[in-house]
């Protein structure tokens, strides 16, 4: 699956250009990027309320807004997206440290400084694909006892007295409460509904009451539900 980034700069041609770069350095090491551009702090944020970033490069001088600004606002409703700010100023780099960003491009700047922080940035997010692969649910099928990776589950459902683990490969039938089962699986799963339970990582996007998944299942947020699966959700 290609890690999302995303250019956020007032300036179209300076997208142009760091897709360019990027598209370069992914050939030649080996990364996988899906890529988008954003010409406005604003439109960053309507793309976030159902999409996922794992890498922003943000320029500090959006025009009429503040770079910082959509920053502390990504950084604190969307804590695992790595944020780089882009900068035609080195007065600002301290900004950058204040929310937490990983770094700072000064303009212009050449194809060798974006690589340099870029492999920066995809050590920390292999770093935690490594750790969210490990993890791990053991349970009991067919009065086997079984480990299931997390990153495998694609949602839990209940039906009648048997809780239903589905996965990429198969599915697997517990007689486990939903409500342990999601104790157990921990911040990387969201419970939508009384009987429902969803991996996080598998959402491509939520809208009013219903949750799209990647897979292409749709499944209705229950009204109880609403108000903890969106603020788990958008952080």
């Amino acid at each position: 699956m290609p890690y999302q980034v995303g250019f956020c700069d007032d300036e179209v041609y300076q997208i142009k250009v760091n897709n360019l770069f990027l598209k370069e350095i992914a050939s030649k090491n080996g990364y996988d990027f899906e890529c988008h551009g954003f010409s406005s702090g604003k439109q960053l944020r309507n793309y976030l309320s159902s999409h996922h970033l794992d890498l922003l490069f943000l320029d500090i001088d959006l025009g009429d807004e503040t770079g910082t600004e959509t920053a502390a606002w990504t950084a604190q409703n969307f804590p695992d997206t790595i944020i780089i700010f882009v900068t035609g100023h080195r007065e600002f780099a301290e900004e950058a440290f204040e929310v937490e960003a990983l770094g700072y491009l000064v303009k212009p700047f050449d194809i060798k400084k974006m690589e340099h922080v870029l492999k920066k940035a995809m050590s920390r997010l292999e770093k935690k694909a490594v750790e969210e692969s490990s993890a791990e649910i053991i349970i009991t099928d067919e009065n086997i006892k079984k480990k299931i990776s997390h990153q495998d589950i694609l949602y839990v459902e209940r039906q009648q007295s048997k809780s239903i683990i589905v996965t990429r490969q198969r599915e697997y039938q517990v007689y486990e409460t939903i409500t342990s089962l999601c104790e157990r699986l921990g911040d990387s799963f969201i419970r939508i509904n009384q009987g429902e339970i969803v991996n996080i990582k598998m959402i491509k996007e939520i809208k009013g009451n219903t949750v799209y998944l990647k897979s292409g299942k749709e499944m209705s947020i229950g009204r109880t539900y609403r108000k903890e699966v969106l603020a788990k959700y958008f952080g």
